[in-house]
C-alpha cells in the first residue's frame, strides 16, 4: 500500500521548520503531521501535547456547532421504570462513549515543601502549635466515635484518607495492587501490565492495542464479590490472555494517587469502574478515546458481552490502522536501506576516486622526482666534465728520462693498454688520480681553452687504485707523496668504484 506524497514547497520557512520538528519528536509522516499542525495553528509545542494527549474539543469547532444547532427539542419526560433503567448497572450509557482518554502523569502527594524564613517561622508558630492541637483533640474524638465520619455514600468516588499506605512510583504501585490480588485471592493468570497507566496508554497507542483499565476500591462492598466472580473467572481470564483480542490490562486502586487521577479524568462515578480505551482515527491521527464503560458489579457472561461488542466494532477501524503503519513503515524501511545503499555505493565511489588521484598524485610526484634526479645528473655530469677539463691543465707535466728524484708508475687503465708515466717524487698521491682522471683530455690534447674551476662543486673520484701481491689500496685522502706510498716505481690497476661495493 503506498502513501501520497506530500508537498512541502507550498509551506513557508516557519511551517517547514515546525513540521521538521514535529515529525523529528513523534516520528509520524508529513500527511498525518500537517493537519495537526494546521489545528494546532502550527504551535509545536501544543502540537505534540495533542499527539501524545490526545485532541479534546476544539472551542471554535464547539462555538460554530452551537450557532447552527437546531432548536432545543422539548423536555423528554420518563416514568419510574424508565429512571430505573437508565440507573441500571447493566445498561450502557452511550452518552459518555468515546470520550477522550487524557494521558495522566501523577503527581506525588509527599511534595517537598520548602522551608520558610526565620522570621515567617517565628510569626506562625504559634498557629502551628494550635493547629496540632486541635487536630489532635479531633483526631482522639473521631478515635473514640468511630460511626461520625463512616461514608455514607454508596458506590461514589471520594478522595481515599490517610490510612498509612505508602505512595509508590506507578510501576511499584502496579506490582503491589498484583501482589494484593494474589495475596487475598490466590494465584491467577490475569496478564498485569506493570507499569504506569501514561505508559500503558502510550503501549497502546504505539502498538494499535485495547487498553482495558480496571478501577477497584476496596473500601466498597461489591468489590470483593466482583473479583472473584467475575474478573477471577476463568472466561474473562481466557479473554484477556487471548493474543487476538490485543488487550493491555491495566489495574489501579484508587488508594493510590496514580489510580485515583485515572478516575478522576475518566469520570468513573461506581465501582468497581471498567474502561476500554483504544485509538479513534475518526477522530484525529493520535486521538485516544474510552469507546465503553462498565460500572458496578455484573455477571461474567454480560461483562464479556460487552467488552467483545465494542471490540469488535472497533477492530476493524484498528486493522486499518495498523496497515496504513505498516505501509508506512515499510516504505520507510525500503527508504532507508535504500539511501544505505546510496551512501555505501557514494562512500565506495569516493573511495575509487580517492585512490586514482592518490595514485595519479604519486605518479606526477615521482615523475618530478626522476626528473629532478636526470636534472641534477646533468648537471653534475657537467660540472664533472668541467673539472676535469680544469684539472687537466694543472697536471704535473711528466719529468725527463734523465731526471733524478722521480719515480715510475705503470698503470692499467680499463679502458686502455698499460702507460707508463713518470712523476716527480713529491708529487702527492691526489696528482696521480688527477692525471688517471684528466688521461682522455691529456691524450687528445685539448687543455689549450680556459676553463674555470666549477663552483659548489667537489669532486669525487669514482676508481681507485691498487696494486697486487700483495693488495694494497692507495687512497688519496689519506694523503702522503707518491714515492712515500707507491715506492720508486709500481704497478697499479684502475678499479672503478661500483655505488653498492662502495655502500658495503
Amino acid at each position: 500500500m503506498a502513501t501520497s506524497d506530500v508537498d512541502t514547497s507550498a509551506l513557508s520557512e516557519a511551517q517547514q521548520l515546525a513540521l521538521q520538528q514535529f515529525t523529528s519528536v513523534t516520528d509520524q509522516e508529513p500527511a498525518a503531521a500537517i493537519p495537526l499542525l494546521q489545528r494546532s495553528e502550527w504551535n509545536v509545542t501544543i502540537a505534540i501535547a495533542k499527539f501524545f494527549d490526545g485532541e479534546g474539543t476544539d472551542p471554535v469547532a464547539e462555538v460554530l456547532a452551537a450557532q447552527n444547532a437546531p432548536p432545543p427539542r422539548a423536555a423528554r419526560h420518563e416514568n419510574l421504570q424508565q429512571s430505573l433503567l437508565h440507573d441500571d448497572p447493566y445498561f450502557n450509557n452511550s452518552r459518555l462513549s468515546n470520550d477522550p482518554a487524557p494521558r495522566i502523569v501523577p503527581q506525588p502527594e509527599d511534595q517537598i515543601a520548602t522551608r520558610p524564613p526565620f522570621i515567617l517561622g517565628l510569626i506562625f508558630t504559634p498557629f502551628n502549635l494550635l493547629y496540632k492541637l486541635l487536630s489532635t483533640t479531633f483526631g482522639l474524638f473521631y478515635y473514640i466515635f468511630p460511626f461520625l465520619r463512616r461514608d455514607t455514600t454508596n458506590g461514589t468516588v471520594r478522595r481515599p484518607t490517610a490510612t498509612g499506605r505508602r505512595a509508590l512510583k506507578p510501576r511499584d504501585a502496579a506490582a503491589r495492587l498484583k501482589r494484593e490480588i494474589e495475596e487475598e485471592y490466590g494465584e491467577n493468570a490475569l496478564p498485569f501490565y506493570e507499569g504506569g497507566y501514561a505508559q500503558a496508554l502510550d503501549l497502546a497507542k504505539k502498538d494499535l492495542k485495547f487498553l482495558l483499565i480496571i478501577l477497584c476500591s476496596p473500601e466498597h462492598d461489591d468489590t470483593s464479590s466482583w473479583v472473584q466472580e467475575t474478573l477471577l473467572s476463568g472466561e474473562v481470564q481466557a479473554f484477556l490472555n487471548n493474543p487476538a483480542n490485543d488487550i493491555i490490562f491495566w489495574a489501579g486502586d484508587v488508594r493510590d494517587s496514580e489510580a485515583y487521577q485515572v478516575s478522576t479524568a475518566l469520570r468513573c462515578n461506581k465501582f468497581p469502574f471498567t474502561a476500554l480505551v483504544a485509538h479513534t482515527p475518526q477522530q484525529s491521527a493520535t486521538a485516544m478515546s474510552v469507546l465503553t464503560r462498565l460500572t458496578g458489579p455484573m455477571p461474567t457472561t454480560a461483562y464479556l458481552a460487552k467488552l467483545q461488542s465494542a471490540i469488535t466494532s472497533h477492530a476493524e477501524q484498528l486493522r486499518t490502522v495498523r496497515e496504513t503503519r505498516n505501509a508506512q513503515n515499510f516504505e520507510r524501511t525500503l527508504r532507508q536501506e535504500q539511501d544505505s545503499a546510496y551512501e555505501r555505493s557514494l562512500a565506495l565511489d569516493r573511495e575509487r576516486v580517492r585512490l586514482k588521484r592518490e595514485a595519479e598524485a604519486q605518479v606526477a610526484e615521482q615523475e618530478i622526482l626522476e626528473k629532478k634526479a636526470a636534472e641534477e645528473a646533468a648537471t653534475l655530469a657537467e660540472k664533472k666534465k668541467q673539472w676535469r677539463r680544469w684539472r687537466a691543465r694543472s697536471v704535473v707535466p711528466e719529468p725527463s728520462a734523465d731526471s733524478k728524484n722521480i719515480v715510475r708508475i705503470a698503470i692499467k687503465m680499463p679502458e686502455a693498454a698499460r702507460i707508463m708515466r713518470r712523476f716527480p717524487a713529491d708529487a702527492t698521491l691526489e696528482e696521480l688520480y688527477a692525471f688517471v682522471e684528466c688521461y682522455d683530455f691529456l691524450q687528445s690534447g685539448s687543455i689549450d681553452e680556459v676553463v674555470d674551476k666549477p663552483e659548489a662543486y667537489e669532486h669525487v673520484f669514482d676508481f681507485r687504485l691498487v696494486s697486487t701481491l700483495p693488495r694494497v689500496v692507495y687512497d688519496p685522502e689519506q694523503g702522503g707523496t707518491i714515492a712515500e706510498r707507491v715506492g720508486r716505481s709500481g704497478n697499479l690497476i684502475v678499479e672503478p668504484i661500483i655505488e653498492d661495493e662502495d655502500e658495503e
